[in-house]
């Protein structure tokens, strides 16, 4: 795939970073067959020709020596490190008969099927390669990412695909008279264009900034607002804020009358939230919520940009709920610097393929785990097709509702990426088969019986995109062919159903692209010179007829049907999120993320390492001064849910700003570098002390920000 070869003998390919969402246009200059340069794409409108350093460091993934090249097979007991290698004929042979054998003796649902964060294009190829076996256990991290902004979208105005109205409003954000960051650090998340493209707009005075967040970051600095809340009370903020709104008549009440429904039910609901008592729950000053919600309302457009820490707490569906409503008040879905509502007819058809698992007979969708539990992570009619890993790993120790035996996973890192790590070591141990396939040998990956290579962004073809901008579809191709034996996990899916005698519709990676540009009229050959395909904005489809909310009264839900059928409170309301003791005194934040790693991922990378060497702990100079810690010293931290002693250590970063009774620590931290099995996975990993079934009722939401913990010098 050539976009031209320069006067040097040089070829340019024209592709795209997948290392995280954000799908940075990329030129990879390739010579003798060997990738020799990256830079960034100056004509792809997500990064203008800038990438950071994840994407910078796509040369030293591509050729590291440390990655997995063949397929290999566990020699021993499970755990001890020891492996053979095999061919990718042996490693398909045992994988189907395997998965036949248990298939025939406790039926399809003993089979789970796993993603990770989907870097790869994967999402649709696992859902359907689940239909092809006929189990509905199919799953991914989404229960505490993305997935909850869904629920409550589709709650609020009934598309389950609308992340866009919830979450990330990419550029558009851009032409937005008042941006407000909730629980959001672009910066860090998405660089470009919206990490730096905040900076710039405020700069030449053509925003105000309000910035909801209990950490000093850079915009916290910035912002003509910022509101230091205390960790997951997010729901009664945005409901106090909703009571200023309305109580002062701010709200645009032309899209209210016309489009809402449940306004009077809602009106009444929120005086149960003045300022007052909000501020009591969320640290925040009460003269900060009335003029953050009256710069909100009267400053228009405004728009909300809100992170997956929201998803992260045990409210999560009716805080993101309460800010989906904040914003429709203020009449910003679907206008020009606004939140965008959900693209119909997009490029790819990634949804519909995953969602085949669903067109699986409903009384077999009925026994997915978790399904009576969390009917809108789980159930027949969920959309997402998940499962909670509590419930997973209950169901493999104890054998019940029925026993999961087998597992395959593409590209996720349990061992560190999920919560209760000793939980999901006994299970993974207990499993009777297990395959995994990515980039590096990682702690998960050594409790597998199989282990496949999977190939990095330089190496394979795709279509990419985060539905935060839904009118450009990214276009991933092979700066070279897969080096040794890396196969495409597509690849590895497709083949895998041959050989277990599947109906699998595709025969090869670009036949499964080809089939995802369907609606669009393209395949992937036509596409040789393109890395990003756009669609026309349109601005208030819903006024035009090009647009249906998708709820029993066609308007936007502030009061919820779809909830109140399911017996949960139709309108949002405050949790309290658990609280500290004298003997855990601090409220730890979990999750915190860096710019150089994506979840689990780039530790191995030393670019990114000599950038973010440590695990980091990040507190008050006082709070660190009362424990008799200094800057980089190491820290213990411990939390009260297990009861053996738990904990895991941090080097202490000290910064001016942070609230006192609050800590951060990083997420995802191993040490790849490590020997053994493990890879110091409970040294420095956060999720050995955070509980897996300390979670939001509606949806299982794990709570990763608001933990009660202590801390000492280690």
């Amino acid at each position: 795939m050539i976009d031209g070869t320069t006067h040097s003998g040089e070829r340019v390919v024209k592709t795209v970073c997948s290392l995280c969402y954000c799908s940075c246009g990329v030129l990879a200059r390739v010579k003798d067959g060997e990738v020799v340069k990256i830079e960034g794409d100056p004509d792809h409108p997500n990064n203008s020709g800038a990438l950071c350093l994840k994407g910078l460091s796509g040369l030293e993934l591509l050729y590291h020596p440390d990655r997995l090249n063949y397929p290999l097979k566990r020699v021993g007991k499970r755990g001890e490190g020891n492996w053979q290698r095999i061919s990718w004929d042996e490693a398909l042979d045992i994988t189907a008969h395997r998965l036949g054998e248990i298939k025939e003796e406790d039926g399809p649902e003993a089979i789970c099927i796993a993603r990770g964060a989907g870097l790869y294009g994967n999402i649709g190829i696992i859902g359907y390669f689940g239909y092809l076996v006929g189990t509905p256990n199919v799953m991914s991290s989404g229960f505490i990412c993305f997935q909850p902004h869904v629920a409550a979208a589709r709650a609020t105005i009934g598309y389950s695909a609308a992340i866009h109205a919830t979450e990330v409003v990419w550029d558009e954000m851009l032409n937005s008279k008042c941006i407000l960051l909730w629980a959001a650090n672009p910066k860090e998340s998405a660089p470009y264009p919206v990490g730096e493209g905040i900076f710039q707009v405020k700069e030449r005075g053509e925003t105000k900034l309000i910035v909801v967040d209990p950490r000093p970051t850079e915009y916290a600095k910035a912002a003509d607002i910022w509101l230091q809340i205390r960790p997951a009370t997010d729901d009664a903020l945005a409901l106090g804020m909703i009571n200023v709104i309305i109580n002062e008549e701010l709200y645009d009440k032309t899209f209210v009358a016309e489009w809402t429904y449940g306004f009077e039910e809602l009106k009444k609901h929120v005086q149960d939230y003045p300022p007052e008592k909000v501020s009591s729950i969320t640290w925040v000053p009460e003269k900060d919520i009335r003029a953050a919600a009256r710069m909100f309302a009267e400053t228009r457009p405004s728009c909300v940009c809100q992170r997956v820490a929201l998803d992260q707490n045990c409210n999560a569906i009716q805080t993101s709920r309460a800010i989906l409503i904040l914003n429709a008040l203020c009449g910003n879905l679907d206008i020009e610097g606004g939140n965008l509502l959900p693209t119909v007819g997009r490029v790819m058809s990634d949804g519909r393929i995953f969602a085949y698992v669903n067109k699986l007979p409903r009384e077999i969708l009925e026994r997915r785990i978790g399904a009576k539990e969390f009917p809108l992570l789980s159930g027949p009619d969920a959309p997402p097709a998940n499962i909670h890993p509590s419930l997973w790993a209950d169901a493999i120790l104890t054998g019940k509702p029925y026993p999961i035996r087998a597992q395959i996973t593409s590209s996720r890192n349990w061992m560190v990426g999920d919560q209760n790590t000793g939980m999901i070591e006994r299970a993974f141990k207990k499993l009777d088969f297990v395959v995994t396939m990515d980039l590096f040998m990682t702690p998960t990956a050594e409790l597998s019986d199989v282990v496949l290579p999977a190939a990095s962004w330089l190496e394979r073809d795709g279509l990419r995109g985060h539905p935060g901008y839904p009118y450009v579809t990214p276009v991933q191709h092979k700066a070279i062919e897969p080096l040794y034996e890396r196969w495409d996990d597509i690849e590895f899916f497709i083949e895998l159903a041959k050989k277990m005698e599947l109906d699998v519709p595709w025969d090869s990676v670009e036949g499964y692209m080809d089939f995802r540009l369907k609606d669009a009229g393209l395949s992937l050959r036509e596409l040789e010179n393109v890395n990003f395909i756009t669609t026309p904005k349109e601005y208030e489809r819903y006024a035009k007829g090009k647009f249906e909310f998708e709820t029993p009264s066609k308007k936007v839900e502030l009061c919820s049907s779809l909830l109140g059928n399911l017996g949960y409170d139709p309108l949002p309301r405050y949790m309290a999120p658990p609280e500290t003791t004298s003997e855990f005194p601090l409220v730890l934040i979990g999750g915190k993320k860096k710019v150089e790693y994506v979840h689990t991922a780039g530790k191995q990378i030393e670019m990114l390492r000599d950038s973010a060497p440590e695990p980091t702990i990040e507190m008050n100079p006082k709070t660190a001064q009362e424990k008799g810690i200094s800057e980089r010293d190491w820290v213990w931290v411990e939390t009260i849910y297990f009861g053996e002693k738990r904990r895991v250590r941090f080097q202490a970063k000290l910064i001016e700003g942070f609230h006192p009774r609050m800590v951060a620590v990083d997420h995802g931290w191993w040490f790849p570098e490590r020997p053994d099995p493990e890879h110091g996975c409970f040294e420095s990993n956060i999720n050995v002390v955070i509980p897996a079934d300390v979670y939001d009722p509606i949806f299982g939401c794990t709570n990763l920000k608001s933990i009660p913990c202590r801390i000492y010098k280690a």
